[in-house]
């Protein structure tokens, strides 16, 4: 399976819930790491998305107050570009 390796800026609320999915399949003795966690949450939502009728309405109403959080979503993207902007930067200079 092709495993696409990307860096992404993480809220620090989310960060603790992937944190804390981490923990719990740890404890169940599974071999995870932060990528598998933040996959397995990943994959829930994508199967209560798929549900018939969705989300939650209690679902939607946080979602839709995180995406309408402009400070945060401001955050996220600033760190996404400087992650992007170093990556791009180390890349130039190990070409040197």
């Amino acid at each position: 399976m092709p495993i696409i390796r990307k860096t992404v800026a993480i809220d620090e609320i989310i960060d603790k819930s992937i944190r804390a999915v981490w923990a719990q399949l740890i404890r169940q003795g599974q071999d995870a790491s932060y990528s598998t966690a933040l996959n397995f949450l990943i994959i829930a939502a994508i199967m209560e998305m798929s549900k018939p009728g969705g989300f939650s309405e209690e679902t939607w109403r946080v979602l839709r107050n995180f995406i309408e959080d402009h400070k945060t979503i401001e955050e996220i993207n600033l760190e996404d570009f400087l992650a992007n902007l170093e990556a791009k930067l180390t890349g130039f200079a190990k070409k040197r």
